[in-house]
């Protein structure tokens, strides 16, 4: 009998230990999962205030550096010495078009299929762009 319950006690002495050994391993993995978690939810929150910081610089550095500008066109009577290049440099919009682009679009709006076919006294329709709303 004695020989029983020693084994009886090592048999719960052994159970005991492993229920032990379960008991830590579920505590370092919960413990793991809780940092892996902390680190996940940090790295979030970095990214959040990052885009959002990038985000807000970008649309201040667009509201300041462009309003909403307008396109309309007008009559311009050719005087002496005018070329479609002139009437570029003055009309155009730096930012939206470039000279080639404008003289195209000019040439394209007056049906004017070669350069030499302006003459002084001639209306041309030309664009230009503003950034006030004018209502008809």
């Amino acid at each position: 009998m004695k020989q029983y319950s020693r084994n009886r006690q090592v048999v719960y002495r052994e159970s005991y230990e492993v229920r032990r050994d379960r008991i830590f391993a579920k505590q370092k993995a919960r413990q793991k999962r809780e940092a892996v978690i902390r680190f996940l939810l940090g790295c979030f929150v970095i990214l959040a205030v990052l885009v959002v910081t990038f985000h807000v610089f970008t649309l201040k550095g667009k509201a300041q550096s462009s309003e909403q500008k307008f396109k309309y066109y007008t009559s311009v009577q050719l005087q002496s010495g005018d070329t479609l290049w002139d009437l570029a440099d003055q009309y155009m919009d730096k930012e939206m078009n470039t000279r080639t682009s404008f003289i195209a679009e000019v040439k394209s709006i007056n049906h004017i299929s070669d350069e030499n076919e302006i003459i002084a006294g001639k209306l041309l329709i030309v664009p230009y762009y503003s950034t006030e709303y004018i209502a008809d």
